[in-house]
């Protein structure tokens, strides 16, 4: 009897001594996930907004009290950020708050002796003819005849206008970049043995804003000949600037113009369908009486070829009419 009683003790002591086995935990429950469609849309960059905007308008004049109001209509919004003074983020940053895209003007070649980075270019880095800087527009009666040209074949000069769109740009907020000056590679002063290597310059300039921006939007202005290969393979828009009625009613110059659209229409074509190349219009029409006719002839003209059209009034630092665009 105690035998058996010691032995059983033995055994229920062991049993409630005995490391119970773990209980596996129960499974997940699955969590329903809501349809694609119902999912927050990633937010459009600003090139895949610009492709879709449908007015814009360009102002190179100083911020005022109701600058905001009047650009804050357009889609697009072209400016020069120093013309705007001390308070050029925060008009940028309220034309934002406006759902305004804005692009920041940069000149690619010319340097104006008013350029804050002018003297750190060095004179090799310009373009030279008949052993001097070249100036394209000497002896013109222009605000802009003392202009100097860099040269696009100087990868320095490259270089430094790569981190130009950062610093004169976009770190004041803006979302893209009008590239200005670069119709000078078409202009006959321009030494003709350079204007390959420019137009390689180009090539390889836009290839580097391209890769170092790829969210960033780039208009070339006026990139109408020579150039017009090369800058339609990478920018998102091309700006005709002059685009003028009174050169379409010229039996002389019309051929010119239409020649002009057809070899854009060309270009664009080569473009997949998601990265489309648009043609903003752009005139400079005089302040009088004829402006309401003159101005609906260029909107006019520029629907028969699918342009975005813009007209100033008096010149680049005329603000927007009152109404709507």
């Amino acid at each position: 009897m105690r035998i058996s009683s010691l032995l059983c003790f033995g055994l229920l002591a062991a049993a409630c001594t005995r490391t119970p086995s773990p209980v596996p935990p129960p499974a997940p429950v699955p969590t329903a996930q809501p349809p694609a469609s119902d999912l927050p849309a990633k937010p459009a960059t600003p090139a895949a907004r610009f492709a879709a905007a449908r007015s814009w308008c360009l102002y190179y004049g100083p911020a005022t009290p109701d600058s905001v109001d009047r650009l804050g209509k357009y889609e697009i919004v072209v400016i020069d950020p120093a013309a705007l003074g001390a308070t050029a983020k925060e008009t940028i940053a309220a034309l934002h708050t406006r759902g305004c895209l804005v692009a920041g003007y940069l000149s690619m070649i010319e340097v104006a002796s008013w350029h804050r980075y002018r003297d750190r270019i060095p004179r090799e880095w310009y373009l030279i003819a008949d052993g001097k800087p070249w100036v394209p527009w000497a002896g013109k009666d222009v605000g802009w005849d003392a202009n100097l040209s860099a040269s696009l074949a100087e990868p320095g000069w490259r270089k430094m206008l790569v981190d130009l769109v950062q610093s004169e740009v976009l770190d004041y907020g803006c979302d893209g970049v009008f590239m200005d000056t670069l119709e000078d590679l078409d202009f006959a002063g321009l030494p003709a043995e350079e204007r390959p290597r420019q137009l390689d310059g180009l090539r390889q300039l836009l290839a580097a804003l391209d890769e170092r921006y790829p969210e960033a939007f780039f208009i070339a202005n006026r990139t109408l000949q020579g150039t017009l290969p090369v800058a339609a393979q990478y920018v998102d828009a091309i700006c005709w600037e002059d685009f003028s009625t009174k050169y379409f009613d010229d039996p002389e110059v019309r051929p010119w113009m239409e020649g002009i659209a057809k070899n854009i229409a060309a270009e664009a074509a080569k473009r997949p369908a998601d990265k489309p190349l648009r043609v903003l219009a752009l005139d400079d029409l005089t302040p009088d009486d004829t402006f309401p006719a003159e101005r609906a002839a260029v909107f006019a003209n520029a629907e028969r070829f699918g342009y975005l059209p813009y007209c100033t009034k008096g010149n680049y630092h005329s603000l927007p009419l009152e109404e709507n665009p």
